[in-house]
């Protein structure tokens, strides 16, 4: 097999996996052509389709993405909207995790690395529009900071629209639940994020001082 003219046939490759830990340690790639994506590997194990129906299947429950029926490597994303990094988000865990460990139930929430915050997202329709709203759950001086970091996390990783300093939407305003599910976790520690919000912060103490003004 050609491998330079089947990539091509393909389409362009969104995610790499070079060792899947649970099928002999093969690579396997998922592949986007228009609307549809593709699972891919270049082995020629035995039961590999089986195993790349798995990954297929997982990716279905993880990710705002469809299967394709009467195939068993293809999936179809819902809307013509391409968030790349939650893609790759999805196939990496489709692939390196176990099933039994997937989060797919249950509200959106994470726990946060940095404080002893939960955070967790809602959401609530506003017109035609889905608007995302960051909370959390537990205490910290500086709370209000690691929301305005979720947010930034998410406006990073997917492209998403600043609707206040504690929401977002995605860029074309459709729900997402289970993207946003995989992208908090990482949101929550987007330390370039949360340094610049400190930075702000800091020139606004510096001019309130220097006005004369304290803050409370």
């Amino acid at each position: 097999m050609d491998a330079r003219k089947k990539t091509k046939e393909l389409g362009s490759c969104i995610e790499l996996v070079s060792m899947d830990p649970f099928f002999n340690d093969i690579s396997v790639g998922i592949f986007k052509k228009n609307r549809h994506l593709t699972i891919w590997s270049f082995s020629n194990l035995p039961e590999l389709d089986k195993r790349i129906e798995q990954i297929r299947d997982n990716c279905a429950l993880l990710g705002d993405v469809d299967i394709l029926n009467g195939t068993h490597n293809k999936l179809a994303l819902r809307t013509d909207l391409y968030l790349e990094r939650a893609l790759r988000f999805m196939f990496a865990n489709a692939v390196q995790k176990n099933p039994k460990d997937f989060k797919i139930d249950g509200p959106i929430s994470a726990p946060d690395t940095k404080t002893k915050l939960t955070f967790f997202l809602d959401s609530y329709e506003e017109g035609s529009n889905v608007v995302y709203k960051v909370s959390a759950q537990g205490d910290h001086e500086k709370a209000h900071m690691r929301l305005r970091a979720v947010v930034g996390g998410f406006i990073k990783y997917a492209s998403c629209v600043k609707v206040s300093k504690e929401e977002f939407m995605f860029p074309d305003g459709k729900r997402y639940d289970k993207f946003a599910r995989l992208i908090l976790p990482v949101a929550r520690n987007v330390s370039a994020t949360e340094n610049m919000l400190s930075q702000t912060e800091m020139q606004g103490q510096m001019t309130t001082q220097t006005l004369g003004f304290s803050q409370t």
